[in-house]
């Protein structure tokens, strides 16, 4: 897949986004986790927990981007959601280590910088 996921789209388990230059990978583990790595090392992971009923992660509407089980049941959320107004955002894998929000403007990171 490329390096960006837009409202409304999904990352499945086994699925991985990759930045432009192939180094970094956000990838929907089978265990449950979203977790970045740098050339095949982890830098970051939303949860110790590990999980085998997660769907995936969801680029919502809203401008939420949301891990969910297979019940539906939301089971971590990056609080991003916009009540009101234009809620397009983009999650984009960047080459420099980071996993970024944009609306416009950077609204959430993974702070995994290289």
């Amino acid at each position: 897949m490329s390096g960006t996921l837009k409202n409304g789209e999904w990352l499945k388990v086994g699925e991985s986004l990759w930045s432009p230059d192939g180094s970094v990978e956000l990838k929907m583990e089978e265990d449950g986790k979203l977790a970045v790595y740098w050339d095949g090392e982890c830098q970051f992971q939303t949860t110790d927990e590990q999980r085998d009923d997660i769907q995936g992660i969801h680029m919502q509407e809203d401008g939420n981007f949301v891990i969910y089980d297979n019940d539906g049941n939301a089971v971590w959320a990056s609080d991003t959601a916009e009540p009101t107004g234009d809620s397009t955002v983009e999650v984009s894998v960047q080459d420099d280590g980071n996993v970024v929000l944009y609306k416009k403007t950077a609204i959430w990171c993974s702070e995994t910088h290289k």
